[in-house]
């Protein structure tokens, strides 16, 4: 760069005794480190923390922030509709069974918002209590988020996102959404359609909303592997476990016993919807309406799964297969158990209604009521058809 300099110098500049030689070069500017900051407990834990974000926001490289063992910071007012600044740098804040919650007595404001700047990882935590007007009662991401080994339980949201709400890129693993409610949808989690949303070993359990979604909401890509989504509840709307209006992918994982007041008592596919299921399980969900298990109006396959005694206070007590929004909707089943699922009216393991599409490749649909199948379902036998074809 000196070099660079001298020979661009004119020699009128040179006469003028501006152009100096044997000038020291410019040294570099020292390169920011992550920091490293502990917040102990005590009756001021809940500034610290703040100040500790605050410090680490301002540092280009971010850092962590080390809570206190089994410590509970109780925000009793938040900065702005959040207990902590916006997370705006690379912060990971780890606890030792270390909780964040929302007092009480406290105004509304949601624990932890994440800037699309922001990274935030959450390792060893509980978020409780927070409550947002909006969206997202303990969590709005619009970056990236990792939680590990978190709990978050016992937040709402009067919109979408009564735990959780994501329009960036969030994963959990190994962590418990639950006991969470939304006033709109997603009573867990609500995935934005800019938003990617992945569970990976983790519980959905016992999480309200108001209309879809009682465990999650998902809009934008969703991966779902080796978790449970159980005992959540979309009162007034579709997909107890999950309304689906996105591309998913699920892989070896558990929805029972959650509940709907319409369709999809597990799942709700909506006709913009995909969806693809590897192995798993549907046991003992239900729908006031119609698709105990599986209500599907998109592109649905599933692949070595179990459909199990589930209802329906309409048609398809395992699934339904129906047209919405002059959709036709694609069923394929390979290698599905569809067992002992029940209708009001008809289809008790699937109903396929006019126009809709089904492939059965070596699936088995037994002992379903009042049949096991109605519409057009290849191989699929009615009930005394069944009877029939095991007689010797």
């Amino acid at each position: 760069m000196k070099l660079r300099l001298v020979l661009a110098c004119s020699s009128a500049v040179a006469g003028l005794g501006l152009c100096a030689t044997g000038a020291p070069a410019l040294a570099a500017p020292a390169k920011a480190a992550p920091l490293n900051v502990s917040v102990p407990c005590g009756t001021n834990g809940t500034d610290l923390l703040i100040d500790a974000v605050n410090e680490l926001n301002n540092n280009s490289d971010g850092g962590t922030i080390r809570l206190a063992e089994r410590c509970t910071y109780a925000f009793n007012n938040g900065s702005g509709p959040n207990a902590l600044p916006q997370i705006n740098r690379a912060i990971t804040i780890k606890g030792e069974d270390s909780a964040l919650i929302r007092s009480d007595s406290s105004p509304d404001f949601r624990l932890i918002e994440v800037g699309t700047s922001g990274q935030l990882t959450l390792k060893g935590l509980t978020l409780a209590g927070g409550h947002s007007s909006g969206n997202g009662g303990a969590i709005f991401n619009r970056g990236i988020l990792r939680l590990e080994q978190t709990t978050v339980a016992g937040n709402r949201a009067d919109d979408d996102g009564g735990g959780i709400y994501n329009e960036g890129n969030a994963k959990l693993t190994e962590s418990y959404v639950q006991t969470n409610v939304a006033g709109t949808n997603g009573g867990g989690l609500s995935n934005s359609d800019t938003g990617t949303l992945t569970l990976l070993k983790t519980v959905v359990t016992g999480n309200a909303a108001d209309e879809d979604g009682g465990g999650i909401e998902n809009d934008g890509r969703l991966l779902i592997t080796s978790s449970h989504i159980e005992n959540n509840v979309a009162r007034d709307g579709n997909g107890g476990g999950l309304d689906n209006d996105g591309p998913a992918t699920i892989k070896e994982s558990k929805f029972i016993e959650n509940w709907t007041g319409q369709s999809g008592g597990g799942i709700n596919q909506e006709p913009d919807g995909s969806l693809e299921i590897f192995g798993g399980e549907f046991y003992h969900n239900k729908a006031g309406e119609d698709g105990g298990g599986l209500h599907n109006a998109g592109d649905a396959t599933l692949h070595k799964t179990k459909i199990v005694k589930n209802q329906a206070g309409d048609d398809g007590g395992g699934i339904n297969n129906e047209v919405e929004d002059n959709n036709i909707p694609v069923l394929t089943l390979k290698y599905v158990l569809i067992k002992e699922n029940r209708a009001a009216d008809q289809g008790g393991g699937v109903r396929n209604e006019q126009f809709g599409k089904v492939e059965n490749i070596k699936s088995e649909i037994i002992k379903n009521l009042p049949t096991n199948c109605a519409g057009d379902v290849p191989g699929c036998y009615s009930k005394d058809e069944e009877k029939k074809k095991r007689t010797p």
